[in-house]
């Protein structure tokens, strides 16, 4: 580290340039109580709500030994090893857990709490970690982490910038974050014009030839036998084949489940109401196959149109039925093939079908697109942190002053009142 630092900064140690470290108390939480007790747990999502944190079951004599106080730098030794938290704004009265450990920095607190999110910090903490059932990492090993220290006026300028970036950064993503939402509703409200029609509605009765309930035997893996699409295989409309298991079927339940192009297998049962009733139509590719019983294939005649009947089963107006339909039995959402025969789907004639369909996947293409681009600047957007934190470490995020001075004048007066602090208390 120290031949890539900026001139005026000192490569040092963690332990150099804060107090000793120190564990925290040992004790059980209570519902109640005087003092809180902060745990690993309480701080994982870098903010404290301190009304979900729990309290000593028992104090320690010493309570000021432990009680937490602005600017304290907590570091995670067990479980989520590393994770630390700079404690700032408004403080419960509060004593810190065992697993963690306890730095008081003798630089600017946030540099230092800045430098713990890093790909470095966290870096050397994989490098020291040990146990096998629950990994930890111990006060010694923390003291001992490289630290890239510049003079104090530039740790100020560089948390200044650090959070003026970050505040941005929040925004967009923020921003971001309803890109999904909103193409969620845009597609929904592409389907819901999908299933309008001014002659109504009529039974999907009307509209089969076949509905039939999949195979009940076993399928496995690795065995030669018929490929069987499963609950897993059904996605957004598609058949997805990474998955898939075989079984023995015999000839006569074969040609009576084999699979055509443009049926239509529909999730009858399972834990979450949200997958019951999603469906999939055949393409060429799989046909011959065949599904398991938890599936239901259903076959229309040629009035109705499989890929119009596909994407309209997404839609609030088939979903809604389908969620009001299904029953509920020891945790598992069940519809039947009676009440799928009985959905109300739109009366419209083929040839509107047909263009409906065209219509809805040119926007969803314009959609998928959107989201592809998106993905693409959210891969971006979730790694700048990460990029930005580089920068700062490095000294290439704020100029260097002559002014500033040098790092190795501010370690040394560290270390002299490191050194009176200890002959104090001698």
């Amino acid at each position: 580290m120290e031949k890539s630092l900026p001139k005026g900064w000192v490569e040092t140690k963690l332990g150099d340039v804060t107090t000793k470290p120190q564990y925290g108390w040992t004790t059980k939480s209570n519902n109640v109580g005087k003092y809180r007790y902060l745990r690993t747990t309480d701080i994982g999502k870098g903010s404290i709500d301190w009304h979900k944190v729990p309290f000593c079951q028992e104090l320690p004599d010493d309570i000021e030994k432990y009680l937490l106080k602005e600017n304290d730098i907590l570091i995670s030794r067990a479980g989520s090893i590393g994770l630390s938290y700079l404690v700032d704004g408004k403080i419960e009265n509060s004593l810190f857990a065992s697993y963690l450990i306890r730095f008081k920095p003798f630089i600017v607190p946030k540099f230092m709490s800045y430098y713990l999110n890093s790909k470095d910090y966290w870096r050397t903490i994989s490098d020291n970690a040990v146990g096998i059932a629950v990994q930890n990492i111990n006060a010694p090993k923390l003291q001992a982490i490289p630290f890239p220290l510049p003079p104090l006026a530039e740790q100020e300028r560089i948390v200044a910038k650090l959070d003026r970036l970050f505040a941005q950064h929040e925004k967009i993503k923020k921003a971001l974050d309803r890109i999904p939402e909103l193409l969620k509703a845009f597609r929904q409200q592409v389907l819901t014009q999908a299933v309008e029609s001014k002659k109504g509605t009529r039974k999907l009765k009307d509209f089969l030839t076949d509905i039939k309930y999949g195979t009940s035997k076993k399928s496995e893996y690795g065995i030669n036998g018929t490929p069987i699409l499963r609950i897993p295989n059904i996605e957004n409309g598609r058949i997805n084949d990474k998955d898939l298991k075989y079984s023995l079927l015999d000839e006569k339940e074969y040609d009576t489940l084999k699979l055509r192009k443009n049926d239509i297998l529909i999730i009858r049962s399972n834990g979450s109401v949200s997958l019951v009733g999603q469906s999939a139509i055949i393409t060429s590719e799989h046909e011959n196959y065949s599904y398991a019983g938890y599936l239901i294939r259903i076959r229309l005649n040629a009035n109705y149109e499989a890929e119009y009947l596909n994407y309209i089963f997404k839609s609030n107006f088939i979903r809604s039925q389908m969620i009001n339909t299904s029953r509920s039995t020891s945790g598992v959402n069940n519809i039947n093939s009676k009440e799928i025969q009985e959905l109300n789907i739109p009366d419209i004639e083929l040839d509107e079908q047909q263009n409906i369909v065209k219509r809805v996947e040119s926007l969803f293409a314009k959609a998928d697109a959107i989201e592809a681009r998106y993905q693409a600047l959210k891969a971006k957007i979730d790694n700048l942190p990460q990029a930005i934190l580089h920068k700062a470490f490095k000294g290439e995020l704020v100029p260097q002053l002559p002014t500033d001075g040098d790092a190795k004048d501010l370690l040394a007066e560290i270390m002299a009142l490191k050194e009176e602090t200890r002959g104090r208390k001698k």
